[in-house]
């Protein structure tokens, strides 16, 4: 028996829209806060859409299709009646869906929506609007090649659950991050090819970070090199098994300045060594005065961080 959409709802309203459209008894089940019904109609499911749209003030809804369980055609006349709806968030669950079927169904999914493939997609697929929505998540990512990941923008959440990605790709990707000139997500959460160890120096290989130590949880924090026209210009990393959690901050609506002031700090401080290393080896003491101006200043920075960094191992 083929299944229809789910409709993420409250129960009590679920039930009263139930109750009003119909005397047939058609609540079947609930488990773990999801309503289960007997089939019903394509006509009948959307009648229950429009009766919880009345009923229930929400701006927009996520629906669950079951892939695996629905004929192609049905698939489609289920999306094409979705799209005309507010939609939120649109999820495809279960089974494989062809390079042909994702691509359409990309093309004609609205930017603003976030959309979950749960399903198994084919590892020669490819498109450019992979990441062109509000969230993305790919239970089947291993597709992708690091240069997709390059045209994330203003994206909420990217979840990418099993890739070919390791430790020198993520790095890659922090890199190109760090030096766009758009933001590019909120957060984005990659899990690392299979078997991959987690090799925290390779991920912040030639990257300037500061990290903490809190709770036995070691978090990474890095700022981006081209902040003129940015808002997310702090980047946290974390580490679950082989998982890389990569979250970024808007300075006037996250707590992150400290943060970022240290970070300014010692990317100034950086700059200064160098400097000074470069007036040492081409010059060879001909330009004292200079090098004394530089370790004057690196002396000022030195002393502004340790005044402002309260626990950042830098």
């Amino acid at each position: 028996m083929e299944k229809f959409p789910i409709l993420k709802v409250p129960d009590v309203v679920f039930r009263e829209v139930i109750s009003i459209m119909t005397p047939i008894e058609i609540y079947l089940k609930e488990i773990d806060g999801d309503m289960y019904l007997n089939y019903v109609s394509i006509e009948e499911v959307f009648s229950i859409y429009s009766s919880l749209s009345r009923i229930f003030s929400c701006p927009a809804y996520d629906w669950f299709l079951l892939f695996g369980e629905l004929k192609l055609d049905k698939f489609w006349e289920y999306t094409e009646r979705i799209l005309t709806t507010e939609l939120h968030g649109f999820v495809v669950d279960g089974g494989s869906i062809s390079n042909e079927s994702l691509a359409e169904l990309m093309e004609k999914m609205p930017e603003k929506a976030n959309i979950i493939i749960d399903s198994d997609i084919s590892l020669d697929y490819s498109n450019p609007k992979a990441f062109n929505f509000r969230s993305v998540e790919y239970k089947e990512a291993r597709w992708l090649k690091i240069e997709n990941l390059f045209s994330i923008r203003n994206s909420y959440m990217i979840k990418l659950k099993r890739t070919n990605f390791d430790c020198s790709d993520v790095n890659q990707f922090i890199h190109y991050w760090s030096g766009s000139d758009k933001d590019m997500m909120e957060e984005i959460r990659i899990t690392l090819k299979e078997g991959t160890q987690i090799d925290t120096q390779e991920i912040t290989k030639d990257l300037i970070v500061i990290h903490t130590e809190e709770n036995r949880d070691i978090e990474y924090f890095i700022k981006a090199t081209n902040i003129e026209r940015r808002k997310f210009v702090v980047g946290r990393l974390k580490f679950s098994e082989e998982k890389v959690i990569f979250t970024t901050y808007d300075l006037f609506k996250h707590d992150a300045l400290c943060e970022y002031l240290v970070l300014k700090l010692v990317h100034q401080k950086k700059d200064c060594e160098e400097k000074i290393r470069r007036l040492e080896n081409e010059f060879r003491g001909l330009r004292d005065a200079e090098k004394r101006k530089f370790q004057v200043e690196l002396e000022e920075l030195e002393a502004k961080l340790e005044v402002l960094n309260c626990h950042f191992v830098i």
